[in-house]
Order: structure tokens, then sequence, then C-alpha cells
């Protein structure tokens, strides 16, 4: 039987606020956990509980926005790191190096093995000097403090370069019976994340608009420092059947995805994966987005009918119409998505994650 491990997951963002880094923690945490192993996570914050995973505070954070994005900044102080210290991690790993301060001041007074995932991408907004940035950056990140680097898409890997990390996707909880939508329910779409330029939510209200007065009601979860402008939108454009539900809680949103037909993801760019489309398909949904490099990796050849291009309101449009009228071609795509999601199942990405620490703890005992 292969040793236990101690394992301290770093979070660059408070765990407050949603997004794919928050739910890979999660999803990965309890998965290394149920393999046998022990997960702490570090974040900034107070300290706390992240599903089953005990989570201790690092610092605060302080909101940053940079071409259209939102990240934290925060910074531990001696007494966190010396707390983080005699806590006698075997593998530490970091999540989002690039994100400023904490990964990389807890990464580089670590004395274990370091494993590195970059969950990154340019953006449409992103300055080109910052692009030409990101693979000498990337470079030294991983030479200075990482044993090991993965990637979590194609798209991640564009700028980290051939050899130098290893491909492991972000992953989804499968639940014991996949949900099915009755044929005849009622049509019901859905807005997960944070609410910033850069997720185009703007497309998607637009869309509702061109679809009159007739569209099915439109859930919007999720906040951020776009909110106030999408809800002086919302009431121009007359759009009685949006509602904006704010951050809620987890067992809230899960509530309403598997209550909900669709879920659109209409981001213009900036996305190195989608696991919002992943929990969509665990949940019975339809997910349909934008196709960006990230969202084109999770759906695949076989979602190219539910992607359109970033910022076409037509089309999106469109594909809403056949969501709520073409019945079979519904089911044939539900169908689908529950064999698509269960690619990304979180119990055999542990199992890639947990051979990438070992390999670490190798190379650092070397």
């Amino acid at each position: 039987m292969l040793d236990t491990l101690r394992i301290a997951q770093v979070s660059p963002y408070g765990l407050d606020r949603y997004g794919g880094v928050r739910s890979h923690i999660r999803g990965l945490g309890e998965a290394l956990q149920a393999r046998g192993h022990f997960v702490t996570v570090l974040a900034p914050g107070a300290d706390g509980i992240l599903g089953s995973l005990p989570v201790v505070g690092c610092g605060r954070a302080r909101a940053v926005n940079f071409s259209g994005s939102h990240f934290d900044v925060a910074w531990a102080s001696a007494a966190d790191r010396k707390h983080i210290g005699a806590d006698s991690f075997d593998v530490m790993h970091v999540h989002a190096p690039w994100s400023p301060a904490l990964p990389m001041q807890l990464a580089w007074t670590f004395r274990g093995a370091r494993v590195g995932t970059f969950h990154d991408v340019a953006g449409r907004d992103t300055p080109a000097w910052a692009r030409r940035l990101m693979p000498l950056g990337s470079a030294i990140i991983r030479r200075v403090l990482l044993d090991a680097t993965i990637a979590v898409s194609p798209p991640v890997s564009v700028y980290l370069g051939r050899g130098t990390h290893e491909l492991i996707p972000n992953g989804v909880e499968l639940p014991a019976v996949m949900p099915s939508r009755a044929p005849n329910a009622r049509t019901v779409l859905l807005y997960v994340g944070r609410l910033e330029p850069r997720k185009d939510v703007e497309t998607l209200l637009r869309a509702m608009a061109m679809l009159g007065p007739h569209a099915p009601p439109l859930l919007i979860i999720g906040d951020g420092p776009s909110r106030v402008s999408l809800e002086a939108m919302q009431r121009s454009l007359a759009l009685h059947h949006v509602r904006f539900l704010g951050a809620i809680s987890d067992a809230e949103k899960w509530a309403h995805m598997r209550e909900a037909t669709c879920l659109i993801a209409p981001s213009s760019g900036g996305e190195s994966f989608g696991i919002v489309l992943l929990e969509a398909m665990t949940a019975g949904m339809l997910p349909v987005a934008a196709d960006n490099p990230g969202y084109r990796h999770v759906l695949g050849d076989g979602g190219a009918s539910l992607r359109f291009p970033p910022g076409d309101v037509a089309t999106l449009a469109t594909i809403v119409r056949r969501v709520v009228g073409d019945c079979l071609w519904r089911e044939a795509m539900q169908a689908w998505a529950r064999t698509r999601c269960a690619d990304f199942a979180w119990p055999g990405i542990a199992v890639q994650v947990e051979a990438t620490y070992r390999r670490a703890l190798q190379r650092m005992r070397r």
C-alpha cells in the first residue's frame, strides 16, 4: 500500500467567492481524502471548512482588477507561516501560481515537494506585453519554485511549453444516479459565475431581450463589480423574467442547477477550462457556452451545437430557442452530456494528480 500523504492545497483567492479554482480545490481535495490522504486548504481569510476540507486562513485578500478580471492579493504574516510550517506537509500544491503573493510566498519557504497547477490564460483584454511575458514568467516560476507542473487544458499548455508539464484537467463529482429532465418540464435558464466584464453577461441579457416577452426565466447566480451595471441594463431592457440572486450558498446553487434546464456561459475569453459546464452536465442541464478555447476543450466536438461565437447575440438566442422547442435534439444532447462529464470524474483525476505528487517527492529527495 502506498504511503499516506499530508497535502496542503494553496488557494490565491478567498474561498467566499465562486470560481473554477475554488471548485477544483474542493473536488480534488475530497477525492484525495477518499484515497486516504490528509488534505488541508490554505487560503486568505479566516479558518473554516470547504466541503469536508479543513481551511487554515493566511492573511487577508485585497481585490485587484486587471484586464477585465478580478483576483485577490494576500500576504501571509510571520505568525501564519510559522503555524503552517508546524504542520509538516509532504506536498504543497499551489493553484494559479501567477496570482501575486500568497502561492509564491508559501512555496518559497516550503521544504517539501512543491507542485503547481496553472489555471490561467490570457483574455481578449489582456495587454500584449502581458501575453509576451507569460511564457518567460511561467518558466521562471517552474524553475525557481516547483518540482512538478500541471496544466488544466491545452490553452494553458501553449504558454507553458512542450515537455515542461503534465496535462491533467479539472474534474467533477458524479452523482450516484445521473439526473434527467422530463420532456414537458418548464424551461429555466441559469448563469453561474462572477459578474465581471470578461464573463460578458451583457451578451446574455441582449439575447434574452431578442427572445421577447415569452422567453424562459433566467436566474443569475453570482456577484462582482459588474452587477450594478447589469441590473441597470436589465431594467432598461425591461427583462422582467431575469432575476439576480447574488452570491448564494453551494447548497442553494446546486438546488437551482438541478431544477434548471440550461446553463449559459457567455465568457468572451480568458477561460482556461470551464468547470461550471461540467457541473451543469452532472446536474442534468445542457451547457450552452461561448466558443472560447477553454470551453471548446470541455465540450469537444460532440458539443459543437451548444457553442456560439463570443458576443454573438443572435446565435445565442437561436440556440436557446432550440433548447426550448426541439425536444428530440434536447434529449439527444442531454444523453451526450451524461456521457461526456464521466470523462472528467474526480476519482480518475485524483489518481493522476497523486502520481504527480509522488514523482515530485522523488525529484525533491534526489
